[in-house]
C-alpha cells in the first residue's frame, strides 16, 4: 500500500458525535483539524478536552494498536514526559472502531496537549537544546516497547527506506535540484542503508518537528505529538529528522546541529559511527520532505501547512565537510594528529611522506574500509597492499597459526615453502620453474637483476619513463620516479617512451601505435650498445601504474620483450602492482599481454601485508649466477609464516572469485566513472583494466592542460566524502583507484558518488 495517497476520512460530525457519546461516553464540541492522512477532531469539554484519531481503513489495527500501545508504554516507563495519554472506552480498550458507509475507521482517544506549535516560536539556543534533550528522554522511554506491526509496516516517510523515493526524484523540476537529490539518495542507498542496520535501532517516534513539538505560554517546551509515523529504526534517525526539519527557514545552519545534538547527548550521547552519519541522515530527510511534499502537492493531496525548502539541502551539502567536523569533533582529532606528526617527525626524522594533507591517523582496517582515530570509516580505493582485503579472517588466522607453530628459513626442509612455490609455479608458464624467496619487490626486482647480469655479462637497462621497481641501489636507478622533474640521471639505464595514446604523439586506435612506441627501445638498446654496457634487462610493470594506468594494445609489451631478447638481454615482468588477479583478464599482467618473461617478480600482495618477495625464473638462470657467485639465501625470504600468508592469499582469490570479480567490477567503475564526464568536463579520460583505473584530470579537454594543482585538491575533497584514493603520472593529474581485490559491484556507487561529490565542491569551490 502507498500510505503517500491516503485520503483523509470523511466522515460527519454528528456520526462521530453519536460514536464518542456511546463508546466512549464522551460529549463536547467538535472541530477538525487539518492532518496529513488521519481524522483529527478536537474535542471541547469543560473537564478537560481531547482528540479522537481516525485513521484511514486502510491501516487499520496495524497503525491504531502501536500508536495506543506505545504512549500506554510511556505512560507507565516515563510518565512525566509530556506526551498524550489513552483514553479507554467505556468497556475499557484503547483501540476502538466506527462504522460508516461501509467501511471501518481505527480510532484512538487521546488527551489534549496545551500549547501552540513550535513552529510559530524563534528557535532560539536553549530551546534547540531542550528539543534534542526531550528527544532523547522519549527515545528512552520507548526503547523497550515493541509491536510486531511496525517493523513491517509501510511507510513513505520511513528513512530507513528513503532510497525508494529515487525514480521520484524528477517531481524536483530543475535539471541541479534532481541532480542534487539523486546522489543523496544514491549515495544513502549504497553507503548509509548498509551502515544503518549495524546501529543502535529501536522503535522510534521518527517525526518530530516544529509541527509535531509544542511550547508554552513561557516559551517552554510542553509536549511531543503525532505518533503516526513512529518506524523500527535506527535510533538516530530522529536527531536527525528533528535537526532537518528545524533547519528549514533558518539562516545559520551550525546551531541547530550543535545545540540539538547538545541536548541530546545529555541524554543519549551518540555513538561514533552516528556521528560520522547524521550529516547525511540530514540531507536524506530534507530530500525526502521535498520531493514527498512536491508528489502529493503534484496529486491534490497537499497539507498547506507543509513546509520546504529546496535550498535547504543545497546548503546543507555545501557546509556538509565543516558540520562533520562539528558534529564528529574531527578538528580536535585534527590537533591530535599534529602532536602524533611532532612525534613522528622527532622519532624517525626527516620530512614525513604522508598521505592527504591533514594526514589520517588509521586505527583498523576491515575489508575495503579502514577506521580513523576519531572513528570516521574510510572505503579504501588505493591499497594494493591489502590484496584480498584487510585483516582478511583467512590470512590472519594462517599466519598466527604458523607463528604459534614454526617460522625459520628456508635452510631447512619446511612444508610451508616448498607448498607455496608448487602453487606459484602451477600459475605461470612451465619454463618459469624455480622460485626464489626474498622480503619485497625491491630485492626480488634487485636480484633478478644481478642475475640476468651474470647470464647476459651485461650491465645496461631499459625501463619505462616515470617507472618505479623498489628502493634499492639497483632499483633506484630503474624508478624515474623516485626523483623530481630533470634530476634523475643514470648512465647505464634508457627509457621507453610511455605509451600513452590520450595525450602521446600517436593516439588511441592508430595503426602505427606498437611500431611508434616499440620503436623508443631499439633506440634504448642501440645507445647501451654504443656506451659499451649493453642489455642485461628490459623492465616493465603490466598495468603502468606509475604512468597512470595506459590503456596499451596487446603486442605492444610483447614487441618491447622482443627487442629486448633480440638485444642480448632479458625480461622481468614486474607484477607487484599488476599480478595476483588484479587486471582480470588473467592471473599476471603478462599473461595479460599474450608473453612468457624470463623473470617473474612479486612482493606487497602476495602476503596481503605480511612481507613477501618471489623471484621466479627458469632453473639454468639461477645455476649460472649460483655457479659464478655463490649460494644464494635470504634470511627471511621463505619463512613459514610469510609462505602461509601466500598459500592463503592464493586461496582466498580461488575461493572467492577475486580475479573474475576483479575484471566485472573493474569494468562497471569505469563505466560509472565515465558517467560523470558530462557533468564534470574535467574528466579528460577513464582508463584501466580489472582493478586498476586511472581518471586522467585536464582544465581543457582540447588542449589537453594538465590539471595537476586540481588533482591535489581532489585527493582531499574526496577523502572528505569518505573515500581514499591516489593519484599518479608523470604530470601528477590521474587519479589512481586501486582497491583490494574484495571490491565488489555494491561499491561502486561509493566510489563513483564520492567522486561526483568532490568534484562539484571544486567546481563550486564549497572546500
Amino acid at each position: 500500500m502507498d500510505h503517500l495517497y491516503f485520503q483523509v476520512p470523511h466522515i460527519p460530525l454528528s456520526r462521530i458525535g453519536t460514536f464518542l457519546h456511546d463508546v466512549y461516553g464522551v460529549t463536547g464540541q467538535l472541530k477538525v483539524i487539518p492532518a496529513e492522512r488521519d481524522l483529527n477532531i478536537h474535542i471541547a469539554r469543560p473537564e478537560g478536552n481531547l482528540l479522537l484519531k481516525l485513521l484511514p481503513p486502510e491501516e487499520g489495527r496495524e497503525a491504531a494498536e502501536p500508536l495506543a500501545g506505545v504512549l500506554q508504554h510511556i505512560e507507565r516507563v516515563a510518565p512525566d514526559l509530556p506526551v498524550p495519554r489513552v483514553y479507554l472506552s467505556v468497556s475499557q480498550t484503547p483501540v476502538t472502531t466506527l462504522e460508516w458507509h461501509g467501511q471501518t475507521y481505527c480510532a484512538v482517544l487521546l488527551s489534549w496537549l496545551p500549547g501552540r506549535i513550535l513552529a510559530e516560536v524563534a528557535l532560539s539556543h536553549e530551546l534547540l537544546q531542550s528539543l534534542g534533550r526531550l528527544l532523547a528522554q522519549l527515545g528512552m522511554a520507548m526503547r523497550g516497547y515493541m509491536h510486531p506491526a511496525v517493523p513491517s509496516r509501510h511507510l513513505v516517510w520511513n528513512m530507513m527506506t528513503a532510497d525508494h523515493l529515487l525514480q521520484s526524484s524528477g517531481v524536483l523540476g530543475s535539471q541541479s535540484d534532481v541532480a542534487s537529490a539523486r546522489m543523496i539518495l544514491e549515495g544513502f542507498k549504497s553507503e548509509i542503508k548498509p551502515r544503518l542496520a549495524r546501529l543502535r535501532s529501536q522503535i522510534i517516534h521518527g517525526d518530530v518537528h516544529p509541527y509535531n513539538a509544542l511550547v508554552n505560554v513561557d516559551g517552554k517546551l510542553s509536549g511531543i505529538i503525532d505518533f503516526g509515523d513512529m518506524i523500527y529504526g535506527a535510533l538516530v534517525l530522529d536527531p536527525a529528522n528533528m535537526i532537518a526539519d528545524c533547519l528549514m527557514g533558518v539562516a545559520e545552519i551550525e546551531p541547530v546541529f550543535t545545540h540539538i545534538l547538545r541536548g541530546y547527548g545529555t541524554v543519549t550521547p551518540l555513538e561514533e559511527e552516528e556521528r560520522e552519519l547524521v550529516v547525511d541522515l540530514v540531507a536524506v530527510r530534507l530530500v525526502t520532505s521535498e520531493i514527498i511534499t512536491k508528489q502529493r502537492q503534484a496529486s491534490g493531496h497537499g497539507n498547506p501547512a507543509s513546509l520546504t525548502e529546496v535550498t535547504s539541502f543545497h546548503r546543507l551539502q555545501a557546509n556538509r565537510t565543516r558540520l562533520i567536523e562539528a558534529v564528529t569533533g574531527s578538528k580536535r582529532c585534527a590537533a591530535s594528529n599534529a602532536d602524533m606528526l611532532t612525534r613522528r617527525k622527532a622519532a624517525m626524522g626527516g620530512k614525513p611522506l604522508l598521505f592527504y594533507d591533514p594526514p589520517l591517523h588509521i586505527v583498523k582496517g576491515e575489508g575495503v574500509w579502514l577506521t580513523a582515530s576519531d572513528g570516521k570509516r574510510y572505503f579504501d580505493c588505493y591499497n594494493n597492499v591489502p590484496h584480498v582485503g584487510h585483516a582478511h579472517p583467512a590470512i590472519a588466522d594462517a599466519v598466527a597459526k604458523q607463528m604459534r607453530q614454526l617460522s625459520t628459513n628456508t635452510r631447512y626442509l619446511t612444508d610451508e615453502s616448498i607448498a607455496y612455490a608448487e602453487r606459484l609455479k602451477a600459475t605461470l608458464d612451465p619454463s618459469l620453474d624455480t622460485v626464489i624467496f626474498v622480503n619485497s619487490g625491491s630485492e626480488a626486482n634487485d636480484v633478478a637483476i644481478r642475475m640476468a647480469k651474470v647470464w647476459t655479462g651485461n650491465s645496461g637497462a631499459i625501463c619505462m619513463d616515470f617507472a618505479y621497481h623498489g628502493v634499492t641501489e639497483a632499483t633506484d636507478a630503474i624508478s624515474p620516479s623516485n626523483y623530481p622533474a630533470g634530476k634523475w640521471q643514470v648512465p647505464h639505464v634508457r627509457l621507453l617512451e610511455a605509451p600513452d595514446g590520450y595525450r602521446g604523439a600517436v593516439k588511441h586506435g592508430a595503426a602505427d601505435f606498437v611500431g611508434h612506441y616499440a620503436a623508443s627501445a631499439d633506440k634504448a638498446a642501440a645507445a647501451l650498445a654504443a656506451s659499451g654496457v649493453g642489455v642485461a634487462i628490459g623492465i616493465i610493470d603490466s598495468a603502468f601504474m606509475t604512468n597512470g594506468i595506459l590503456d596499451v594494445p596487446r603486442g605492444y609489451v610483447l614487441s618491447i620483450v622482443e627487442k629486448i631478447r633480440a638485444a642480448g638481454g632479458l625480461f622481468i615482468a614486474d607484477e607487484v602492482q599488476s599480478g595476483f588477479g588484479r587486471m582480470g583478464t588473467a592471473m599476471w599482467g603478462h599473461q595479460h599481454h599474450g608473453l612468457v618473461p624470463d623473470f617473474v617478480t612479486i612482493g606487497k600482495p602476495a602476503g596481503n601485508g605480511f612481507p613477501v618477495g618471489v623471484i621466479i625464473t627458469r632453473g639454468e638462470i639461477l645455476e649460472r649466477f649460483t655457479s659464478e657467485t655463490g649460494p644464494f639465501f635470504s634470511t627471511f625470504g621463505g619463512n613459514n609464516a610469510a609462505c602461509a600468508a601466500g598459500v592463503a592469499v592464493l586461496d582466498v582469490i580461488k575461493q572467492e572469485g577475486l580475479q573474475s570479480r576483479a575484471l566485472a567490477t573493474g569494468h562497471e567503475l569505469r563505466n560509472n566513472l565515465r558517467s560523470l564526464m558530462q557533468q564534470h568536463e574535467i574528466i579528460g579520460e577513464v582508463r584501466g583494466v580489472g582493478l586498476a583505473t586511472g581518471v586522467e584530470l585536464v582544465r581543457n579537454r582540447l588542449t589537453l592542460e594538465p590539471a595537476n594543482t586540481e588533482t591535489r585538491q581532489l585527493l582531499n575533497l574526496i577523502r572528505d566524502e569518505g573515500v581514499l584514493v591516489g593519484s599518479d603520472g608523470k604530470l601528477g593529474n590521474v587519479l589512481k583507484l586501486r582497491p583490494p581485490l574484495a571490491f565488489d559491484a555494491e561499491h561502486v556507487p561509493i566510489v563513483t558518488n564520492a567522486i561526483d561529490r568532490a568534484l562539484f565542491r571544486l567546481k563550486t569551490g564549497a572546500f
